[in-house]
């Protein structure tokens, strides 16, 4: 296209993204129309060892770098070069010898100089598929290096700029006492490290370690003694229909060839038909499952509008996609996981929440509530199983004891036993399902014997909110610091009991925006919070053998700065820094005095600023508080809570926050400023 709209407009120069496997069969001769052309666009070859869009299947044919890097330049191809994971994949001579080998994390760089070349130009960009990867190394086809990135989330601010650098999904939210963190999801992580690109020390490679296994909790056997046997649904003369939407990499299709040999050993008819197209983004899975009686015929694979008797959604957002939607009605049952998946939206805005009561309400405005059920079926295999790929046969369970499923408990057995993977494993999570549908009592008292974590703290009251950031406070600096916070928080306490009495809001929200604007994250502070022996032990629950740690840091005195966007630049630290965060955190005496050697920078004089700037602004609020402007004081009083992060991630971040603080400013005055409302008697 760009080939004929190259005349019509005044951009320069475009990028194309384009996949190896297109690449093969049909990209080679748009490359050969740009060249004729002589159009000035790169193309962006992916060589990923993948089809990733239709499910991870290999590239057909021969194809390498080198071979591609050839037939471009025999095509006229102005230049090209190589950029890869692993610049030792291409020695001297293995290129043609106009090609240049970058590394990947140069590939901005390269864009650049591409971007002002004239004709047409191609970047062959050379890394196996994270989920390639993931799939290789868990069947031993890939060296699988003993190396784990993890953060520390006492140190981590939540502010997002991993997730933006990255663009990596096992990045995850981590709901605490001091809001919205950060962790990684070590199940899926493909070991790329690109995360730690991320402005913010909190990250931490653990090399020479494994994955600790969890556990499995012991069940007694006397705890599934009493269950009965779970009720068959019966096949309607059309047959059944039953939808799995999950995401890829947890076992949807697997689950759907499971249940559709248990139909077969039953003597029933059954098909599976499997959407997976995206799956390698975990993107939605879909498994078509149709079940017919042993004479009648199954007239279509698809299960289709307002087919489904059941949809099992072990993730809720595939469950809402059109496809999943469609198949339910008013006769349908609906089974979900309570625990939903992060998006990709969540790159893109860290404060980004999925509305779980949205999901709920679009579906049971469908089924109705007695159509329907949901369970946090990720957490309860985690903390009963050991591993949340039990999350699906353990709803499985809960579909079959509920009657939902038109299949009986020993053909599923038998088809579990067929598969032949972690056969003991799989039943046990089906038993605890049927336990969960059962007498959910039951697995309540199993999930509190073994220290069941829910997804979000539970609420503190407003004096456990404040005990809790003044105690913070005092082990951040002193006693004396924390009780300048108790002072101030508890004047803006009594003005709000005044004018709004039983009401807390503004009184929460200052506690929690002026505690995080008091406890900034210098030096000593990150020093302390990776000292903390907590997290080191958190660390060891984690991972097996001996840790070799590896910290991320950009020391705003000893750091340099990208000469192209000024920015400082982090280095990797060693083991050796723990001694020196031990002794540098014992130094925060020397916080903000004369000196304090780290406290002359910009950003800790602008840090040390805020704080009296907020100060002064509750002083302001207290002073002008009233009825009828209180709920415009809760806005202005929690506009710095957006400000986070490090160095130029937070600098930005202030910016905004100074700009929205304004707008919030201006309607406080007006609110304060304006007559009050006077009560008209009847």
């Amino acid at each position: 296209t760009w080939a004929a709209l190259q005349h019509f407009t005044s951009r320069p120069h475009i990028f194309q993204n384009i996949g190896d496997g297109t690449y093969y069969h049909s990209g080679l001769l748009a490359i050969r129309q740009a060249v004729a052309a002589k159009a000035n666009i790169t193309y962006k070859v992916l060589f990923n060892d993948a089809i990733a869009m239709t499910g991870g299947q290999p590239v057909e044919g021969p194809l390498s770098p080198a071979l591609i890097a050839r037939q471009v330049l025999a095509e006229g191809v102005s230049r090209v070069i190589v950029v890869t994971d692993d610049v030792e994949k291409h020695p001297p001579g293995a290129l043609p010898p106009e090609v240049a080998v970058r590394d990947r994390a140069e590939l901005d760089a390269v864009q650049r100089e591409f971007r002002e070349l004239p004709g047409c130009t191609v970047i062959i960009y050379e890394q196996t598929c994270a989920a390639e990867k993931r799939r290789r190394r868990k069947r031993k086809l890939m060296a699988d290096p003993p190396r784990r990135v993890v953060i520390n989330d006492a140190v981590c601010e939540g502010c997002g700029d991993c997730s933006a650098q990255s663009g990596c999904v096992s990045i995850e939210p981590l709901e605490t006492a001091l809001g919205r963190k950060r962790r990684i999801n070590q199940s899926s992580c493909n070991k790329d490290t690109s995360c730690t690109k991320g402005f913010c020390p909190s990250f931490v490679t653990v090399e020479g370690v494994e994955m600790r296994r969890r556990a499995r909790v012991r069940l007694d056997e006397a705890l599934f003694a009493a269950l009965p046997a779970p009720a068959v649904a019966p096949i309607p003369t059309a047959g059944a229909g039953v939808m799995l939407a999950g995401i890829g990499g947890t076992g949807v299709v697997t689950v759907g060839a499971v249940l559709a040999m248990a139909a077969h050993l039953q003597g029933l008819q059954a098909s599976v038909y499997d959407m997976t197209g995206m799956s390698q983004k975990n993107g939605a899975v879909l498994s078509h499952l149709r079940f017919a009686a042993e004479e009648a015929p199954i007239r279509s694979q698809t299960v289709g509008l307002g087919e489904a008797s059941l949809v099992v959604a072990f993730d809720m957002v595939a469950a809402v996609s059109d496809e999943a939607f469609r198949t339910l009605s008013a006769d349908s049952h609906f089974l979900g996981n309570d625990r939903v998946q992060v998006t990709p939206a969540f790159n893109f805005n860290p404060d980004e929440r999925i509305d779980t009561g949205f999901l709920t309400r679009k579906i049971r405005a469908r089924v109705g509530a007695d159509h329907m059920a949901l369970v946090d079926a990720t957490g309860i295999a985690l903390a009963l199983c050991g591993d949340a790929i039990a999350t699906n046969f353990l709803m499985v369970g809960v579909a079959l004891q509920r009657g939902w499923l038109p299949l009986t408990l020993e053909a599923v057995r038998k088809a579990v036993e067929l598969n032949g993977v972690q056969v003991a494993f799989n039943l046990d999570a089906i038993r605890l399902g049927r336990l969960l549908a059962h007498d959910p009592a039951v697995v309540a008292r199993l999930l509190a014997d073994n220290g069941f974590v829910p997804q979000t703290p539970p609420p503190m009251s407003l004096d456990e909110l404040l005990a809790d950031r003044e105690r913070r406070l005092t082990d951040y600096q002193n006693a004396a610091y924390a009780r300048r916070f108790r002072t101030l928080i508890d004047r803006v306490r009594a003005a709000e009991d005044r004018v709004a009495p039983g009401q807390t809001a503004l009184t929460d929200v200052a506690a929690r925006a002026l505690h995080r604007l008091m406890a900034y994250k210098d030096e000593y502070e990150v020093a302390r919070l990776h000292a903390d022996p907590a997290f080191h032990a958190a660390i060891a629950a984690q991972f097996e053998g001996t840790p070799k740690l590896k910290y991320h840091l950009a020391p705003p005195l000893f750091a340099r700065r990208d000469p192209r966007t000024g920015h400082l630049v982090k280095s990797t630290y060693g083991s050796w820094m723990l001694p020196a965060f031990r002794l540098l955190s014992r130094f925060r005496f020397l916080r903000g005095s004369a000196l304090d050697p780290f406290g002359r920078t910009e950003e800790r004089r602008t840090e040390r600023a805020l704080i009296g700037e907020y100060e002064r602004l509750l002083e302001g609020i207290v002073s002008r508080l009233a009825p009828h402007n209180h709920a415009a004081a809760v806005d202005l009083a929690g506009a710095s809570l957006t400000i986070r992060g490090y160095g130029h991630v937070k600098e930005r971040q202030l910016a905004k926050a100074r700009e929205e603080q304004q707008r919030l400013q201006a309607a406080f005055d007006a609110a304060a400023t304006a007559p009050v409302p006077q009560r008209v008697s009847a």
